[in-house]
């Protein structure tokens, strides 16, 4: 299980994602990001992630993403 954000210095996260599932197409990523486009969350759905959570989000919605992506 990865939990990474969409925007960090070096390699965003959508570059980050791309290479985990190269190395490991199995792994079960968690994307997480604060910004949004015209009012919108930009998710990276083309990416394969198990889910996507807004920032900021609480524990009890980090447990429940956690949860269903270890299903």
């Amino acid at each position: 299980m990865v939990i990474t954000d969409i925007m960090m210095p070096v390699m965003d996260g959508k570059a980050a994602i791309l290479v985990l599932k190269k190395l490991n197409p199995e792994v079960k990523i968690i994307a997480a990001s604060g910004l949004t486009a015209n009012g919108e969350i930009t998710a990276p759905s083309d990416l394969g992630v198990e889910a996507f959570l807004t920032k900021p989000y609480t524990a009890a919605k980090l447990l429940k993403a956690l949860a269903s992506a270890l299903r």
